[in-house]
């Protein structure tokens, strides 16, 4: 490059905002590239070790555009996620490692749901208010939603373990059970326990009825695809889990939806009750960004507005707790 030519380049360009686009935009790339990767199954081809050109093309049963699939193949390269030798295309980048390891699903999941649903959400909620409309929940999101809720799963085991009696009989109810998992720690520290799961997502209660099978626990656990406002049980229930979901439903439906979930308490029983809460994180405000422009939901509580709502619902001993940072405990004695 011509030295003249390169000066003017650089006395007419705003270097900084360069650099900081150019860290932008490799980013936004190597998320896309590894979740692709992930998800059309190429990173499957190569765990084992490098995989030829022709082993991939092969992979996807056609030659078709063979410079298509080496440009989007040698970007991987570029980005450091991918390696390329003689021996073919292999796994390389730190991102892409951690990723595909099975322990991570969780974190694979959580990244998915805000980069392939969460981010539609950033684009196009200007243009929707404009149209004065609200974006579609897709239940074909149930099932990542419910892995990526996994996330929080450390701390409400721990809660699960303190609730629950290791001894005699025990019903539990929980709402919105998403992939079985508490329920199975229940069944776990209480051999007497049964439980009733409510999933109102068809896909969702499938994925927790093959885990309770799969765990051996469909002797004692029932799982059904159902509205907690439509359920109705033949007894009463000791305890009553409703956690992170409260987000779920319009704000004006929730002291009714509260009272819906204490019918099914018998005297003394006991509700729980967590949620994100608002906060300052941008994580929080791409939620609670998800949530308020969802048909059919509301935004992120914070939790005095869930202690009136619970005090207006008729109860009156409420004890909360922040668990973590904007992850907030309740638990009413009915």
């Amino acid at each position: 490059m011509a030295i003249k030519s390169l000066i003017k380049f650089f006395s007419n360009t705003p270097l900084m905002l360069m650099l900081r686009i150019g860290k932008l935009t490799k980013e936004t790339c190597r998320t896309g590239f590894v979740l692709t990767a992930i998800s059309e199954g190429i990173y499957d081809i190569m765990e084992s070790g490098p995989a030829t050109f022709e082993e991939i093309q092969k992979f996807f049963k056609s030659d078709f555009n063979p410079e298509g699939l080496r440009a989007w193949l040698d970007l991987g390269v570029s980005l450091g996620e991918l390696k390329k030798s003689t021996n073919g295309y292999s796994i390389k980048g730190k991102l892409s490692k951690e990723l595909i390891k099975p322990a991570n699903d969780t974190w694979l999941a959580f990244l998915q749901v805000r980069t392939e649903v969460f981010y539609n959400f950033i684009i196009n909620t200007p243009s929707m208010l404009k149209k004065k409309m609200q974006f579609e929940y897709s239940e074909a999101y149930g099932e990542l939603v419910a892995r990526s809720s996994r996330t929080l799963e450390p701390v409400l085991l721990d809660v699960v373990d303190n609730l629950i009696p290791k001894n005699n009989s025990y019903r539990l109810l929980e709402v919105g059970c998403g992939s079985g998992i508490y329920i199975k720690r229940a069944c776990e520290l209480n051999p007497l326990l049964t439980a009733v799961g409510l999933e109102v997502q068809q896909s969702v209660a499938e994925f927790a009825r093959e885990n309770i099978k799969a765990w051996s626990f469909e002797d004692r656990v029932a799982i059904e695809n159902t509205d907690i406002r439509k359920y109705e049980c033949k007894s009463d229930f000791d305890l009553v889990t409703f956690y992170n979901l409260i987000y779920y439903f319009p704000v004006d439906e929730r002291i009714d939806l509260l009272k819906d979930l204490g019918k099914h308490l018998k005297p003394g029983g006991e509700l729980i009750l967590t949620s994100m809460c608002k906060g300052k994180d941008p994580s929080l405000s791409l939620m609670n960004l998800w949530t308020s422009m969802t048909d059919g939901y509301g935004p992120l509580p914070c939790p005095k507005q869930i202690h009136d709502q619970l005090k207006k619902a008729g109860y009156r001993k409420i004890k909360s707790e922040m668990l973590i940072p904007s992850f907030v405990l309740f638990r009413v004695i009915k």
